[in-house]
């Protein structure tokens, strides 16, 4: 199922959008009854980004809205999800090339036309398919961000709390390295020491003391040496989860 959310204060344009992807829908599943989209309509940009979940897949956002505009919503967005493929909706073209900042699928100028709407849902289901991937979902400041494991260099355990460190910077939730490992492993995790869990994929050194990960010098324990080389060299085998080390996600 993917999940679309329709964001247009003009009414009339988010029916219209609403139309035309149950439209694309049949004619997708060939006049079948299966569903493959589940849609969400918001008034406004505020509506949708405020409490908002990780769980859309697809999002149309009017350019001109009241409150905050869609471009707006759409640089907040991306800081708590960069999986969703953005799509403009304007009546004036030259605010939409501000849309590469937030690396949008494309834009469509009011009033819309089917052909142009289907050749952007193409795009966005494309694009889907190729970011799919398992991604770690964790509550920050009252959102719900997910983490691909891609983008995770390492996890690390302190007192209640678990530390994600990723491309994107820390992002903290309680937990216990147990659940960490246990989530994580089929990926190309291993533990480095007992506090913390490594991306295989992202590391760039092994000595006899340390592990090296984006510039950070990690404490590789000497019990746990042994096996964390034996889960490296499995997994530069391609016989632990993931994909080798430099290659592309």
């Amino acid at each position: 199922m993917i999940r679309v959310a329709v964001v247009d204060d003009d009414s009339a344009c988010r029916l219209q959008v609403k139309g035309f992807i149950e439209k694309f829908e049949q004619e997708l599943s060939g006049g079948g009854e299966n569903r493959l989209f589940e849609i969400e309509l918001f008034e406004t940009a505020m509506d949708f980004i405020t409490d908002y979940k990780a769980v859309y897949d697809i999002a149309f956002l009017d350019i001109e809205m009241p409150l905050i505009d869609g471009m707006s919503a759409a640089r907040r967005l991306r800081l708590i999800d960069t999986d969703i493929s953005l799509i403009f909706i304007t009546k004036m073209p030259k605010y939409a090339i501000e849309g590469y900042d937030v690396e949008a699928v494309g834009f469509m100028v009011k009033p819309i036309k089917y052909c142009d709407f289907a050749d952007k849902m193409k795009k966005a289901i494309k694009l889907r398919e190729h970011k799919k991937e398992f991604g770690v979902v964790i509550k920050c400041d009252g959102n719900l961000v997910k983490l691909p494991v891609s983008q995770i260099y390492y996890v690390e355990k302190n007192k209640n709390y678990l530390y994600y460190n990723t491309a994107r910077g820390e992002f903290r939730r309680r937990g216990t390295l147990e659940s960490a490992e246990k989530e994580l492993a089929p990926y190309g995790f291993s533990l480095c020491n007992s506090g913390c869990l490594v991306n295989l994929g992202l590391v760039r050194k092994v000595t006899a003391t340390d592990v090296v990960i984006n510039g950070v010098n990690l404490p590789l324990a000497f019990r746990r040496a042994k096996q964390f080389k034996t889960d490296m060299l499995k997994f530069l085998r391609g016989n632990l989860g993931g994909s080798p080390a430099g290659e592309e996600q």
